[in-house]
């Protein structure tokens, strides 16, 4: 009868770990949208303010897309390397 116990505090734990391991990442995808979403309302509130639609929300976009995707790589290196350091 403990072995069963002792496998499901095993399961537990080892999906606990997991779920530890993978939280940092889970960042990533909300770092990229919010950088996407927060340019392009950007150019949005640009075009409607100087009357210059589509540019400057097409501007934004493209930056707000460029930036996410470099923050987004390198968070994930910074990541990866404190895993590397955790492991040695």
């Amino acid at each position: 009868m403990q072995q069963p116990d002792k496998q499901k505090k095993s399961t537990s734990e080892s999906i606990a770990e997991t779920l530890r391991e993978l939280l940092p990442y889970t960042n990533l995808g909300w770092q990229l949208v919010a950088s996407v979403l927060l340019f392009f309302g950007a150019g949005y509130w640009g075009d409607s303010l100087f009357d210059t639609r589509p540019w400057l929300t097409v501007i934004g976009s493209v930056i707000g897309i460029v930036y996410g995707l470099t923050s987004v790589i390198r968070s994930a290196n910074q990541l990866h390397k404190r895993k590397s350091k955790e492991t040695t």
